[in-house]
């Protein structure tokens, strides 16, 4: 009786994983199936219920052993919404048992195959293999990766976008103390796989077996979304070898790419041709050529590599777009010599000496597209994320914001004291390495401002540390007692407040001066080794050395420095504030320097590594810690990470050595105010482009500057609040733009006659 009993059973499982594992099978088998039944029986029998319960329905409907096959042909045939709703029976008489639970199976199973991947949401993606190709087809795009090369290239459309094969320089590599680089088609070891999550399908790639690095590359590729994007993620399983930078994708092969749109700055559209050397970070000199003495590195998060986490690239009509989805320790490959073209593509870097985590960004294809359809898309990607913060979300949690709409801002420094240990200190004429002004000279300032008609100004205060402007930070204080001290501060800013100008104080943290009291090198940021160049930013632009494995400058006021760990700025920020509360001097914001202008800063230091993104949290605690108790933030420059936590930034950084292009104000207009210096008329109408407010010089100025600035003030007051939509160059020499905003306001600026018209009319 067991014996037959188990043999039942298996027969059973047996019978139910043909079914669940091959219905295409069962389908064809059921089309040539004959049925076999007894001469007794007259036809087999389906009972339906309403019940939501199987019912056997006896000896009505008794089939043999081969009837398995038909009872599935009856059931796949009946429609799937009267399986959902209805209950199936069968009884089947196989001699020794009822198959009841083996029907049910088959309902459950079967009503599953009937939904196409379509109906439930997964992307129409077929991947295909043949001839040496791995080819990803969607109904817009289609993916094609040669295995030999790992060469890549996108059919979107009508164009075509082709990446340059593997090199030997796509992977740089360190085991055991020195350091190598790898061709990624030279693995020994290659496998590619259908790669498919239900949301995104494609391929992956896994590499490994160089010689001499125990290390395995995991790729993948895939289509995603009903755009389509082409999303690559790497990840890297590491033992002995540890990876330190890895171009994957390869770079866009740009021989026919009309121009290459840049985030670095405020935005720069490069044309292929472009006739001169062009770096992104690095200084050029008047012959064109990129200076030899600079090997400052390209890095996310630093406005001069990238103001924002994309690139693209413009072809006839067509466009495409790179945007890097995991950016804290990301750069691009880059390279454009004199008459171009262009070339650039991802690379990830190492987070403390090791890869860590997976690595991802996305190619976006336009059929018909431009720079602005791509600023467009990345503004649509920063709001999905949670990176982009409104202007009316800032005010509605720091109302003081809304006072700064269409309003001036104005510098007030006080004391400027150049150390001998700085490079900028002047040997010939010691004049122009001291200069003070008091703070009761600055309050007179700021009355004689509001007597000219301004009734509303953002007031920056600088120069307030003990030994003047970029000294001694982050030890700055007491305020300097040839400037009026403590006394003299508070009554500058009680000034202030009485004619109704907000202020906030300019502050540093991260320069780390050695004459600072509080200087400890155990404090200071350390690079992984003592190799030269350094690579914290900005390299070795201003000849910065190293003292053993810490970065080192001598650039700035202050002279020699190094850089404090950004997990160590929040606790001077308080230490400083509580002097100034303690004073009886609240302000009403800070300007923090440099955060939003150089990357975050990797720290190797054993004691308390850090990663970038933990540099990041640092800053960024500063930045809040400040809006909660003192009001407005603002900050240098302002490359997008900082996007959530500040109001205010400044044009610092924003020019371009090719063709500004206003992609960042095209992004974030509506949620930063940007302000633009008086140093030519030209910055003005800039200002005025792109909708910004005016710096204000402290002292009488012509009234042609001063008529610019008004007009600037009247037209942020309109379109502080608003979206700029649109932006146009209106001939074929850059010298004539325009920009709409989302209220129907356009500027256009003709640079030939430094003429502008503002409509409708201000």
């Amino acid at each position: 009786m067991k014996k037959g009993i188990h043999r039942r059973d298996a027969e059973h499982a047996e019978f139910t994983q043909r079914v669940r594992g091959h219905a295409t099978s069962l389908r064809c088998l059921c089309a040539r199936v004959r049925l076999e039944v007894r001469p007794t029986l007259r036809r087999p029998s389906i009972s339906v219920v309403s019940e939501p319960r199987a019912v056997a329905t006896g000896s009505y409907a008794q089939l043999s052993k081969k009837l398995h096959f038909a009872s599935y042909c009856v059931i796949r045939s009946l429609p799937l919404a009267v399986l959902t709703r209805l209950a199936v029976t069968l009884t089947f008489n196989y001699t020794r048992t009822l198959c009841v639970s083996a029907v049910m199976l088959f309902i459950s199973s079967l009503a599953t195959a009937q939904v196409s991947r379509e109906q439930w949401g997964a992307p129409d993606i077929k991947v295909a293999h043949a001839n040496g190709k791995w080819i990803i087809a969607g109904k817009k795009n289609t993916v094609t990766i040669d295995e030999s090369d790992l060469a890549m290239k996108v059919q979107a459309g009508a164009a075509v976008w082709q990446m340059v094969p593997s090199s030997a320089n796509d992977l740089l590599i360190r085991s055991r103390g020195t350091d190598s680089s790898l061709r990624l088609a030279d693995a020994a070891r290659k496998t590619i796989t259908l790669y498919d999550t239900g949301f995104k399908t494609g391929v992956k790639i896994v590499l490994s077996g160089w010689r001499n690095a125990d290390l395995t590359l995991v790729l993948t590729a895939v289509l995603e979304g009903k755009d389509e994007d082409l999303v690559f993620d790497a990840v890297a399983q590491e033992s002995e070898a540890h990876v330190r930078q890895l171009d994957w994708p390869t770079a866009l092969d740009a021989h026919d790419v009309d121009y290459t749109l840049l985030s670095n700055g405020r935005g720069t559209l490069l044309p292929r041709n472009w006739p001169k050397e062009y770096s992104p970070i690095r200084s050029i000199t008047p012959e064109g050529k990129i200076a030899g003495t600079d090997h400052s590195l390209l890095q996310s998060h630093v406005i001069e590599s990238w103001s924002m986490s994309w690139w693209g690239f413009q072809k006839g009509k067509s466009a495409m777009m790179i945007i890097v989805e995991t950016p804290d320790d990301a750069a691009y490959q880059f390279k454009h010599p004199a008459g171009g073209p262009t070339v650039i593509g991802p690379r990830w870097l190492a987070q403390l000496g090791r890869f860590n985590y997976p690595r991802s960004g996305r190619m976006v294809f336009f059929a018909n597209g431009d720079y602005v359809d791509m600023a467009k898309r990345y503004r649509r990607y920063v709001m999905d994320t949670g990176l982009f913060v409104s202007l009316k979300e800032k005010i509605a949690r720091t109302p003081a914001v809304n006072d700064l709409l269409g309003t001036a801002q104005t510098r007030l420094s006080i004391l400027r004291n150049m150390s001998p240990d700085s490079d900028r200190y002047d040997t010939k004429d010691l004049s122009k390495n001291y200069s003070l002004t008091t703070f009761d000279e600055r309050a007179k300032q700021l009355r004689d401002l509001k007597s000219r008609g301004f009734d509303r100004v953002l007031v920056f205060i600088s120069g307030w540390p003990h030994l003047g402007y970029d000294r001694q930070h982050p030890d700055s204080l007491p305020p300097p007692e040839k400037a009026g001290g403590w006394e003299g501060f508070k009554r500058l800013v009680d000034t202030a407040r009485e004619l109704g100008y907000r202020y906030i104080l300019h502050d540093q943290y991260r320069d780390y001066y050695l004459d600072a009291p509080s200087y400890d090198p155990q404090f200071a940021v350390r690079e992984q080794d003592s190799k030269l160049p350094p690579q914290a930013f900005p390299g070795s632009r201003f000849g910065d050395s190293k003292d053993g494995d810490i970065p080192m400058m001598r650039h700035w006021d202050g002279g020699k420095q190094a850089y404090l760990n950004n997990r160590f700025w929040l606790g001077h920020l308080l230490k400083n504030y509580q002097l100034f509360f303690d004073h009886g001097i609240t302000p009403q914001g800070i300007y923090l320097d440099v955060i939003g202008y150089v990357p975050p800063d990797e720290d190797f230091n054993p004691e308390h590594p850090t990663t970038r993104t933990e540099a990041m949290a640092g800053r960024a605690a500063t930045m809040n810690w400040s809006r909660h108790n003192l009001g407005i933030v603002a900050t240098e420059a302002g490359a997008d990470w900082v996007i959530p936590y500040v109001d205010v930034i400044n044009q610092s950084g924003g020019g371009s050595k090719a063709v500004l292009v206003p992609l960042y104000n095209l992004v974030y207009h509506d949620a930063v105010i940007v302000s633009y210096g008086a140093r030519d008329q030209q910055t003005l109408l800039r200002g005025i482009l792109n909708g910004g407010v005016p710096e204000l010089p402290i002292t009488p100025t012509d009234e042609k500057t001063l008529s610019l600035m008004r007009q600037m003030m009247a037209l942020h007051k309109r379109v502080g609040l608003s979206e700029m939509i649109k932006h146009e160059f209106l001939d074929a020499n850059y010298r004539k733009e325009r920009t709409t905003f989302a209220d129907g306001t356009t500027v256009t600026v003709d640079w030939n006659t430094n003429g502008f018209e503002i409509t409708p009319a201000l």
